[in-house]
């Protein structure tokens, strides 16, 4: 096998495809430099004239081993296992690369460093002139393929046209590819001295030629997404959505390769703005190219102008939507108002004993409910959609339930407080650690205002969560009072003094009968509760008024009020006694 010609492996006929690729492997083993699938192992060689001869001998080899993979993939790329020798004809183009990139380096320190290495230059000068002709011609290649793709794509069936696009998303990295080289290439001859205005030239013109074809090729994809996207159950159309995905798919991949093109004429100081803004415009992408000042200016020219087109074709019929859905609004907006208000008038009537939330609640959602209405209707008549409106908004709604849990929580307390009526406005409660009289109250939250006129805000949540005493709830109220008057005094006559305090102020109330008893015996004095009925509206009356009218009856009368009292008894043991406990 070892001295198996290529010529001789090359020409069995019709081999299977294990066979086949086991004839390309050994084809690829045969020829000089490494082996298959392995790096090179160089040695560092310590002078830099026989390190720049070593890499010229090395990219002589490399160029001859590529000509001879080049001419079996030419002639037997259709055999099967062909795949293999083009996966190595790319790797060791790479390796040729960076061993020229090294080469023009080494070369360039040497000229730097005065020392000779003219001959050296012109070997590594042909084998860049030999790669740019390669790369040209290839090039080319792919040119032509590209433009068979493009018909192929725009003429032929859906299946066909999907093919060459999918062909076309891997042709044109290629080209790019190529050209990216071709450039390099230029740089590299540039840097070893020789003349290449000519084919700088040729190359800057090549690329505005393609620039020029992508643009193209951009606009016709854009229009044709817009097109697809314009037909009626596009949505529900699988043959048109994979269409779709299929066209994105070739507008980012031109988008990509109109970048290179610009990168590449602004590097050869071309204008490239028109450019730059196509790629925006035909991608509905803004970039960082949109802060270059005649980018700007074309782009905000392009929106004044759709804006000018589209108001000369369709500003007469979209003033008069606007007028219709402006109509139909108002008009639901005094339906609201007149709904409110016939709410509002049925709900004071008597026989509804609401709270002023719930009153409330049912006036706002009448005037809501019919405004919403409005909204649909006035919707309709402008031609919009409502059920992907409705769909969008159940969405957002979910969304935003999860966002706002608290609040609703607040709403759900709301509605408990709406329903169950523990208090209304103008109610003096305790809740939620405040006491006050309620100012306001919604679905979501509770105003107290407290005793010295401060405003505070209580969520439903913590309202209703808690413990609530409604002050004000029940007309009458017990007013529970206590006094304390001495040991010494007496309590029938204690008594007598408080029932006629209590039985001649006219607020409070006969029935329920006042309550006189002694309480309790208590440290300093007995306690007798004074227990009188008024009207809640009089509670702090009665209380104010029975203790100051007290103090003064006991006064006259001579019965005390006693302070808190202490009695301390002192007991003094004899000396003897003391003694005695000591020692025990």
């Amino acid at each position: 096998m070892k001295e198996l010609d290529m010529q001789t492996a090359l020409s069995i006929r019709q081999p299977g495809p294990a066979m086949a690729s086991t004839l390309f492997i050994v084809v690829i083993a045969l020829l000089p430099g490494v082996a298959f699938g392995q790096e090179e192992k160089t040695t560092p060689i310590a002078s830099p004239t026989r390190e720049i001869d070593r890499f010229v001998e090395s990219t002589q080899q490399r160029e001859a081993e590529l000509e001879e993979l080049r001419r079996v993939v030419d002639e037997h790329g259709d055999r099967p296992g062909a795949k293999l020798v083009r996966a190595e004809l790319s790797r060791r183009r790479a390796r040729k690369r960076r061993d020229l990139s090294r080469l023009v380096a080494l070369l360039t320190e040497a000229d730097t460093s005065g020392i000779d290495v003219s001959a050296a230059r012109e070997v590594t000068v042909g084998i860049l002139e030999g790669d740019r002709l390669t790369l040209l011609k290839n090039l080319e290649k792919t040119r032509l393929e590209s433009f068979d793709l493009v018909d192929a794509a725009e003429l032929g069936s859906a299946a066909e046209s999907e093919v060459a696009r999918r062909k076309l998303a891997i042709l044109i990295p290629k080209m790019d590819r190529i050209v990216g080289y071709l450039d390099m290439n230029l740089d590299q001859r540039k840097q070893l001295g020789v003349d290449v205005e000519a084919d700088i030239s040729e190359l800057t013109t090549g690329i505005q030629l393609r620039a020029d074809f992508a643009a193209s090729l951009l606009q016709g994809t854009k229009e044709w997404i817009d097109d697809i996207s314009a037909l009626p159950g596009v949505d529900k159309d699988t043959e048109a959505q994979r269409e779709l995905a299929s066209l994105r798919k070739q507008r980012n991949v031109l988008a990509e390769s109109q970048h290179l093109n610009v990168g590449l004429l602004d590097k050869h100081g071309l204008e490239t703005s028109e450019l730059k803004l196509g790629i925006i415009l035909f991608t509905g992408r803004l970039s960082q190219d949109i802060f270059d000042e005649g980018v700007a200016a074309g782009w905000a020219r392009e929106r004044l102008d759709d804006l000018g087109n589209w108001l000369g074709s369709r500003g007469v019929a979209f003033l008069f939507e606007v007028l219709v859905f402006s109509l139909v609004l108002f008009g639901f907006w005094i339906l609201s108002r007149l709904a409110r208000e016939a709410v509002r008038r049925g709900l004071g009537r008597e026989r509804w004993k609401l709270s002023t939330l719930a009153r409330n609640f049912f006036i706002n959602a009448t005037g809501r409910l019919v405004m919403l209405l409005g909204l649909v209707v006035a919707l309709a008549q402008v031609g919009i959609e409502l059920a992907p409106l409705l769909a969008g908004l159940g969405i957002a709604g979910l969304v935003i339930g999860f966002a706002m849990q608290d609040t609703l929580s607040n709403f759900a307390s709301g509605l408990m407080i709406l329903i169950y009526r523990p208090f209304d406005v103008g109610s003096w409660i305790e809740a939620g650690g405040v006491t006050g009289q309620v100012d306001q109250m919604s679905l979501v939250s509770t105003i107290i205002l407290t005793g010295d006129n401060q405003e505070v805000i209580l969520p439903n949540k913590q309202v209703w969560s808690g413990m609530i005493r409604n002050i004000t709830q029940r007309d009458i109220r017990r007013v529970d009072m206590t006094f304390g008057i001495g040991y010494a005094d007496d309590i029938p006559h204690a008594e007598k003094v408080l029932s006629d305090i209590v039985a001649s102020h006219d607020k409070v109330l006969r029935d329920p009968e006042p309550l006189i008893r002694v309480n309790e015996l208590g440290d300093s004095a007995v306690n007798l509760i004074v227990r009188p009925w008024a009207k809640t509206s009089d509670y702090w009356t009665v209380y104010w008024d029975i203790t100051r009218e007290v103090k003064q009856r006991f006064d006259a009368e001579g019965i005390s009020i006693p302070f808190p009292q202490r009695d301390m008894h002192f007991y003094r043991e004899s000396a003897g006694l003391q003694s005695e406990k000591a020692s025990t």
